[in-house]
């Protein structure tokens, strides 16, 4: 008799993206699809009154769900991530159900990515895969620079960036929006579809979970702001492995919260298999050995926020390595 697939580990999917740009709606639209007994949701809104909470409470009474309301999480003291995950699981065995297959984080729209993703590592209860979605609204001119701190950090974050109120928009200008969002950030699957429902199920699909890593793509991108570089870094083939992660521990230091984004795949020498780099700010995951076919491409994608090229440049002109290209 065959054995059984193994079931894949539950996600906590973090929900981001600048404010009215269509996450509660996405949320909403995703939860009012279907059967979402295996699903919890966090709340964060950064104002005295949840009213992001108060919205999904009134469309989906049966959700397990907790609100947090004491400012945006990635910058608020204590164990709120914490407390909120607690809040859905008691409120799950309450209720007699088991353990999520997956855990929304909804956040306020001034929230940065990276701090959430380092508490996360201090999460007691389960193991989970780590998905990020961002928002991108398709019907507004490009955020302009006050907000792009925030929305940069977003964006450079996502794996998925999912572009709303395209059913208001005529589909000759999806494209342009599209290019727009994939400058900010080209390592992202992005979601075009009109229908709010077929959206909200896409965006939330483990489809763009990223099961099996991809080589970074490098090719000639418009920047979407002047603030926002892209560059693509790629050493010899007898660099170490010392060599690579000290230059990305310096790099990292160097640049601080003005590195968004940092993945790729490198081969260092003596090693059969490439290995995922994956980081977001200054949090990173474990590096993983990947097995890749012959015409893999190697490098990293940085995506950085006031860094110019020859300040980057200068700084890496001292070492011996790597090459840098710019997008």
């Amino acid at each position: 008799m065959t054995a059984p697939a193994p079931m894949p580990r539950p996600e906590f999917i973090l929900l981001t993206g600048p404010l009215g740009s269509g996450k509660t709606t996405l949320l909403t639209d995703f939860l009012q699809s279907g059967d979402m007994s295996e699903t919890g949701v966090i709340v964060n809104d950064a104002g005295e009154v949840n009213v992001d909470g108060a919205v999904l409470s009134a469309d989906t009474r049966d959700l397990a769900m907790a609100t947090l309301s004491d400012g945006c999480i990635c910058c608020s003291m204590g164990n709120s991530l914490q407390e909120g995950i607690d809040a859905v699981l008691e409120a799950r065995a309450v209720r007699g159900l088991g353990p999520p297959r997956r855990i929304i984080l909804e956040t306020s729209g001034l929230a940065e990515p990276a701090p959430i993703v380092r508490s996360l590592r201090a999460v007691r209860q389960m193991a989970f895969d780590l998905r990020i979605i961002s928002t991108f609204d398709a019907g507004q001119p490009r955020v302009g620079d006050d907000f792009l701190p925030h929305y940069a950090c977003q964006l450079a974050a996502a794996q998925v960036v999912v572009l709303t109120k395209l059913d208001v928009m005529p589909e000759a200008d999806w494209n342009p929006r599209a290019e727009e969002a994939r400058a900010f950030n080209p390592l992202a699957a992005q979601i075009l579809e009109a229908d709010p429902r077929a959206r909200a199920l896409a965006a939330f699909s483990r489809a763009y979970a990223e099961p099996e890593p991809r080589a970074a793509h490098f090719s000639a991108l418009p920047v979407g702001s002047a603030r926002i570089t892209v560059a693509n870094a790629r050493w010899q083939p007898n660099a170490t492995w010392a060599d690579i992660s000290e230059w990305i521990d310096n790099l990292t230091g160097f640049l601080g919260a003005r590195l968004l984004r940092l993945k790729g795949l490198v081969q260092p020498m003596g090693h059969a298999d490439p290995v995922l780099i994956n980081g977001i700010g200054d949090a990173f995951s474990p590096p993983r050995s990947v097995r890749m076919a012959d015409d893999r491409k190697l490098g990293l994608t940085l995506i950085l926020r006031d860094v110019a090229q020859d300040e980057l440049a200068r700084w890496t002109g001292h070492l011996s390595q790597p090459k840098l290209d710019f997008q």
